[in-house]
């Protein structure tokens, strides 16, 4: 899981055009409202709600995408197909990827909001 990299910081930076107020926004944004967005998925795979938990999975994807976050891009889609698919044998593995890729990734924003870009 850890083999890539959390994010392409450089790849994100050309989605805002460099602007790096837009980037913190945005990642605080994302800080605000994973766990929320966690505790629906855990909510929606608990109650086996497929079209619940592959809207969840789908906004969480959308929301990783910003920061070019491809392991928990991966993860979320993944997580998302296994609901349309209605294939629950895998699914409760694949939920505990996602929290953990957004536990990574929540960790790398957070360093970026307090100590700022690397150089």
């Amino acid at each position: 899981m850890d083999a890539q990299p959390v994010m392409d910081l450089a790849a994100a930076m050309e989605r805002f055009d460099g602007d790096q107020d837009l980037f913190l926004t945005l990642a605080e944004m994302f800080l605000e409202r994973s766990p929320a967005a966690l505790a629906a998925i855990q909510t929606a795979l608990a109650d086996q709600n497929l079209p619940m938990l592959a809207k969840e999975a789908h906004k969480l994807k959308g929301s990783a995408m910003e920061f070019c976050a491809r392991p928990t891009v991966a993860a979320a889609a993944q997580l998302e197909e296994s609901a349309r698919q209605s294939a629950v044998s895998d699914m409760a593995a694949i939920g505990e990827r996602v929290q953990a890729e957004v536990q990574r990734l929540t960790a790398a924003l957070q360093v970026i909001i307090e100590k700022g870009f690397p150089s």
